[in-house]
């Protein structure tokens, strides 16, 4: 084809005006176009499709020539192997162990280039924590990755994570572990029964200092005793044993027992094994705390039936070095789990108090004062009682909490709505008290930084007043925060409030709300 020629010739056809349209050409027009028109286009089409793929080519000859040598100078090839290193660091996962996974650090690091290959297998702390699922350990390779996973950190101290989804490999997995277990710092075994956990438990590790068992099954009564006295849990560094079982109340033993070992403790019931499960009684939740004299922070899930009654236990129980205490209460009694702590405990460096879940009967009243005298150090106390009915008191003894910083209260909760409703007295009750002085006209909770409250939908008018009195009085406070549970039917929330709440926070107070839908969750926030 005349190349010039077709340059010379319009593009605009004889036939425009049929173009796009519904027209049959004639014969005539039909040879017309195939002739004339066709093989001209066709023939330069061709020629510039090959003109591209040329023009192709060469692009993408330059540019890897130029992304070749631009490589060659890039900062990152002149980092120091150090430097490199510590980049490598902090790409670990931030929320457990690493994964033995190829699209997770420090694993996926190795497939970018030889040379980051060989300075992550050099860099012993990427390879110092590992979070396995046990089938792994169904395969001869996957057991020798483990190792090699975990011979690449060496000497280093190790944190170790195990997950099983009701698994038989337990026991192949415990054979690769026990030989590392004098590196290990941080241990957590979940899924797993109490005669595979006890052939761990037999080993020294000297460094272990944070341990969490989920146990699968319920732990029969002769090897629930053995494991918080077992060997792996007598160094001197341990900070927290966590064990979560069907039933806590086997590992304690009936008879007297001191592990003075134990500094960290927390004792829960298997959520998934719930309608199984057989909590600690007050009896038993005594003897353990008696026999971990010790103990700096303990976290503990204790049943009260209907046919639970006082403990008697003679002299009160000093326990000189906790700080820190959560209860958690199941069952419907309330009354002998009060008069215990009011009566029966002593913890005078106590300075962390978490009670949750004390629902009373009708009749049962609520009261912390003899507490107060008794731990007079408590600056964080959370208390969830789920309804006012009947414990007015209760706020009016938050008073002798003359320490206290920071304060927790749910007061209402929505798996409760259609049975317990909160009161208008029941909010002036914790708000009037908190901003009330008392006769010696001296400032109520003096120290009180924080408020949190969680509670049924309420009028607006108390916590502003009460936010009013920490202005006007130039008080500690600093920060309140509701969380309001509103029927699908309440009206909707003021969309002014945040005018008003403005001139607190202009103050430096931290004032939130946010907002929850019952029945149904529907969960909307507002934070003013």
């Amino acid at each position: 084809m005349d190349r010039n020629r077709f340059n010379n010739i319009s593009l605009e056809s004889p036939f425009q005006r049929y173009l796009s349209t519904n027209y049959i050409p004639t014969d005539a027009e039909i040879n017309q176009i195939r002739g004339n028109i066709l093989p001209d286009c066709e023939a330069e089409l061709a020629r510039l499709n090959s003109l591209i793929q040329d023009l192709t080519a060469r692009r993408d000859r330059v540019q890897n020539y130029l992304a070749s040598h631009k490589a060659l100078i890039s900062q990152a090839r002149r980092l120091p192997q150090d430097i490199l290193g510590e980049i490598f660091l902090a790409c670990l996962p931030t929320g457990g162990n690493a994964a033995m996974s190829a699209r997770e650090a420090p694993l996926l690091l190795g497939h970018i280039c030889s040379s980051w290959r060989a300075i992550s297998f050099a860099q012993r702390r990427l390879w110092a924590s590992l979070h396995i699922a046990v089938e792994t350990f169904r395969s001869p390779e996957g057991k020798s990755g483990v190792v090699e996973w975990l011979v690449r950190s060496d000497p280093l101290p190790v944190t170790i994570s195990v997950h099983s989804r009701v698994s038989n490999q337990y026991p192949a997995a415990l054979d690769i572990l026990i030989p590392f277990a004098s590196r290990l710092t941080a241990l957590r075994l979940s899924n797993i029964l109490s005669k595979e956990f006890l052939a761990l438990a037999s080993v020294n590790s000297p460094l272990l200092t944070d341990v969490h068992i989920d146990f699968r099954e319920e732990i029969p009564p002769e090897d629930g005793t053995r494991i918080l006295a077992s060997k792996i849990f007598l160094g001197t560094n341990i900070q927290r044993i966590a064990i979560t079982s069907a039933t806590p109340r086997s590992l304690i033993p009936s008879t007297d027992f001191a592990w003075d070992h134990i500094t960290d403790l927390c004792l829960e019931g298997n959520p998934v094994l719930s309608l199984r499960t057989r909590q600690l009684g007050l009896d038993t939740m005594h003897s353990l705390m008696q026999g971990c004299s010790r103990l700096q922070f303990l976290r503990i899930q204790v049943q009260l039936t209907d046919d639970t009654g006082a403990l008697s236990v003679g002299a009160p129980l000093l326990l000189s070095s906790l700080r820190e205490l959560t209860i958690i209460k199941s069952g419907t009694k309330l009354d002998p789990l009060l008069e215990y702590l009011n009566n029966d405990l002593r913890m005078p460096q106590l300075t962390k108090l978490h009670l949750i879940d004390l629902y009373p009967c009708v009749g049962e009243a609520i009261t912390f004062d003899r507490l107060a005298n008794h731990s007079p150090l408590i600056s964080d106390f959370c208390f969830n009682v789920l309804s006012f009915e009947h414990t007015a008191p209760n706020i009016r003894s938050l008073r002798a909490f003359t320490s206290l910083e920071k304060l927790s209260v749910v007061v209402w909760a929505p798996r409760y709505a259609k049975q317990y409703d909160v009161f208008d007295g029941d909010v002036i009750e914790l708000f009037g008290t908190l901003t009330t002085p008392d006769v010696d006209n001296m400032l109520p909770v003096p120290l009180l930084r924080e408020l949190s409250v969680e509670m049924g939908d309420m009028m607006e008018g108390e916590w502003m007043s009460f936010l009013k009195y920490q202005v006007d009085h130039s008080t500690k406070f600093r920060r309140l925060h509701l969380h309001l549970w509103r029927g699908p039917d309440a009206d909707p929330v003021d969309r002014n409030r945040k005018d008003r709440v403005t001139q607190f926070l202009a103050t430096g107070l931290d004032v939130s709300i946010d907002y929850t839908i019952y029945p149904d969750e529907v969960e909307t926030s507002e934070n003013d």
